[in-house]
């Protein structure tokens, strides 16, 4: 049996990309590829375990949707780096392949019996959203890290719907916040 069947891994739904500039990136995709609109995010981690230690990380997110898939653009500004540290000696590029779940802690249980370490734990608070995150060690055994997403929005279980995002871009384009 496979690590992923081991694991009944939902579908992808998001790529993560470690950027140098966030705004360059964004101007790229959207003027190259027709991605966006992009909401982006700036602030610090509410909670970060990363590699055993925890952390305060301070950087930008900027998620843009192609179809279904969310791309997801991080730029850290300071504190613990731990995108440039698996990049393998590249400044940018891709990170983590995204999988939303429902329930963190049962996913990260079965990672424990599957023998499978989590790199970086954390959480973050913005515009109503707590965002509860796990990068899984698995750059050796599948060739990417993978992350468990578990959303939720006021309180309650919730997904990064495509649409939902795109508003909140839209609204964010036109009263800049925040």
């Amino acid at each position: 049996m496979s690590l992923l069947e081991h694991l009944h891994m939902p579908r992808l739904s998001q790529v993560g990309i470690y950027v140098k500039d966030m705004d360059s990136s964004i101007r790229q995709y959207e003027e190259v590829f027709g991605i966006g609109p992009w909401l982006v995010m700036e602030g610090e981690t509410e909670y970060c375990l990363d590699r055993g230690k925890e952390v305060t990380v301070q950087g930008r997110i900027g998620m843009g949707y192609t179809g279904r898939i969310q791309l997801e653009l991080i730029q850290i500004l300071s504190g613990s780096n731990l995108y440039l540290d698996t990049l393998g000696g590249l400044e940018e590029g891709i990170h983590h392949l995204g999988f939303e779940v429902d329930d963190l802690d049962e996913r990260l249980r079965a990672c424990r019996e599957a023998g499978i370490d989590v790199l970086q734990r954390g959480t973050l608070k913005q515009l109503g959203m707590t965002i509860d995150y796990a990068y899984l060690d698995t750059l050796d055994s599948v060739g990417v890290i993978l992350e468990f997403i578990q959303t939720r929005f006021l309180g309650m279980k919730a997904r990064q719907w495509p649409w939902t995002i795109k508003l909140l871009a839209g609204i964010q384009k036109r009263f800049g916040f925040p």
